[in-house]
């Protein structure tokens, strides 16, 4: 992962970060800079960013050219953000709350970026892997421990049930990372750009997919176990000491240290 120098531009302060809403807008030109490069984005995309904010973002995706939604839940940046990007499209309110049925059609390869409250995060991430729509990338600013986790390959220190769940879905790696001094207020912790690029699955490779996460979650909430054994206890209806053995998987493994292709294969026959 990169660590990048900060460099400050303009801080608008007509209107102050809510706590709240856990902002920390944006001071570090670097960071549009680098989600930007990361969306490759051109005319031919329809752009949506979760939470401009005050658009230090949204200024440069308007230079791409290409159709521009915007989400924000804060009706304080009404005005501003309507005056000052009057092409894009701008729906209001939490967008974890909004249903299906209230996001816009998508009649272009879809590119979706923002930087993220670090409570909201993951479920956004979880929202757009699992249900869709299925966008060409994903470039999230995130709390750098979410970042790692959700690109940690097997083996890493940090590979956990997020590794796991974002492999399933996603090819996914960790951009730059920038200090507190970045934003205004300064976090308290460091942030990092997750890039993600969502698999191209049919229905049924969902269904396979979300029926492994339930026997994954079940084996990340004992990671430090071996996983033969709380399988053999918790599944029993099924020869797992059999099916270690045809994967060529070591009795002794470690949920940890079981891949998600592993998990994939030893988990898909259960049905």
């Amino acid at each position: 992962m990169a660590r990048i120098n900060t460099k400050r531009v303009h801080e608008p302060d007509f209107i102050k970060a809510k706590k709240s809403l856990g902002q920390n807008f944006c001071i570090d030109e670097r960071i549009p800079e680098e989600i930007i490069a990361s969306l490759a984005a051109t005319p031919q995309h329809q752009i949506w960013e979760i939470g401009p904010g005050k658009g230090a973002l949204t200024t440069r995706l308007a230079q791409t050219g290409a159709a521009l939604q915007l989400f924000e839940i804060d009706e304080r940046l009404k005005e501003s953000l309507a005056k000052d990007f009057p092409q894009a499209k701008i729906i209001w309110g939490d967008f974890l709350e909004l249903p299906d049925s209230a996001l816009p059609a998508v009649d272009r390869p879809l590119l979706v970026c923002g930087n993220l409250p670090y409570y909201c995060g993951t479920p956004i991430i979880r929202r757009f892997l699992e249900n869709g729509p299925v966008a060409e990338r994903l470039v999230f600013l995130l709390q750098q421990e979410v970042a790692v986790k959700a690109a940690a390959p097997c083996n890493h220190r940090e590979y956990s049930f997020l590794s796991v769940h974002t492999a399933f879905f996603a090819n996914a790696r960790v951009g730059g990372t920038y200090p507190p001094s970045s934003f205004a207020p300064p976090p308290k912790i460091n942030s990092s750009i997750l890039i993600l690029e969502p698999l191209s699955l049919t229905e049924p490779e969902k269904q396979q997919r979300f029926k492994a996460l339930k026997i994954a979650s079940f084996l990340f909430n004992q990671r430090r176990k071996m996983a033969l054994p709380l399988l053999r206890k918790q599944f029993r209806e099924t020869d797992w000491d059999e099916r270690f053995a045809r994967m060529g998987i070591d009795a002794k493994v470690r949920p940890e240290n079981i891949s998600p292709q592993q998990m994939l294969d030893l988990f898909a026959p259960l049905d």
